[in-house]
């Protein structure tokens, strides 16, 4: 935003300094007085609830990217930047494919961000969202594997052939012919991952479900009995990364509102992993 000096100018904004893209995972934080634990998962898939960007300011994301409200991006608390999702509109069906690059949403009881124009194409106020990686798997590794401060795999031992490399600073520009092992990810295509994504609309299935809030999952049932009775909750037996665990859900709620009180009791009872779900 301009500032009107005191002779009259307009002082324009300082410039943001060059967009630099990483990769980023990060250290755990506190965010609205909730700590957060980011971790990389190639098979994320979550409900929840989402939220539309409120600041439009320009300013640079976790990634190194410049924000542009008109960009297909969205911002998440805890999973590895940049990540390609899909994110579907439970209440009337529509999902699109973005690009995450940022921490967030700041508010507590928020699974995803999505800038103004995400948010106009899926038609989110505060609305149920299924987010999920799967689908995106072979992407979200070739960025974590080409990106800078992502991860190096071990190919010395893989063939050598040609590959052509283009600078991410300016995609399209033409690029020069260089070795890799066959296989791993050249510049050129991290740089098309980095692009701004088609505003690809899909109609998928509207899927009905009510608000919960999941208070934890547990590895022994005896633990997750006794954060049911402490929250007046249900304990559902579900399967964790292949074991066996039990989770507490508290609810249902007929609204946000509802849901979002019974979250914050739950936070403020120490329920530090406690969080807003759709079933």
């Amino acid at each position: 935003m301009a500032v009107l000096g005191l002779a009259g100018c307009h002082r324009a904004e300082p410039p943001l300094p060059p967009a630099d893209p990483h990769y980023v995972v990060g250290a755990p934080y506190q965010m609205d007085g909730v700590w957060q634990y980011p971790r990389e998962d190639f098979g994320y898939r979550q409900t929840g609830l989402a939220v539309a960007d409120p600041d439009q300011t320009p300013y640079v994301t976790t990634d190194g990217e410049h924000y542009d409200p008109q960009s297909l991006t969205g911002r998440h608390a805890t999973l590895q930047l940049p990540a390609i999702v899909t994110v579907r509109n439970l209440e009337n069906g529509r999902e699109l494919t973005i690009r995450l690059n940022d921490r967030g949403p700041e508010a507590r009881g928020r699974l995803i961000g999505l800038t103004p124009r995400v948010a106009a194409l899926l038609g989110i106020g505060a609305n149920p969202v299924q987010v999920e990686i799967i689908g995106h798997e072979a992407e979200n590794e070739q960025l974590a594997e080409a990106l800078p401060g992502g991860q190096h795999l071990d190919v010395a031992a893989a063939p050598v052939d040609q590959i052509r490399a283009e600078s991410l600073d300016r995609p399209g520009t033409g690029g020069t012919i260089v070795a890799a092992p066959t296989g791993t990810v050249g510049a050129a295509d991290v740089s098309a991952l980095m692009r701004d994504l088609p505003p690809d609309v899909r109609q998928g299935y509207v899927q009905g479900g009510m608000l919960w809030v999941d208070a934890g999952t547990f590895s022994t049932l005896r633990y997750a009995q006794v954060a049911a009775a402490r929250t007046g909750g249900r304990v559902i037996p579900v399967q964790d990364r292949g074991r066996a665990a039990w989770r507490v859900h508290v609810g249902p709620f007929m609204n946000v509102a509802g849901a979002d009180r019974a979250l914050d009791q739950l936070l403020g009872d120490g329920m530090t992993g406690a969080r807003i779900v759709v079933e």
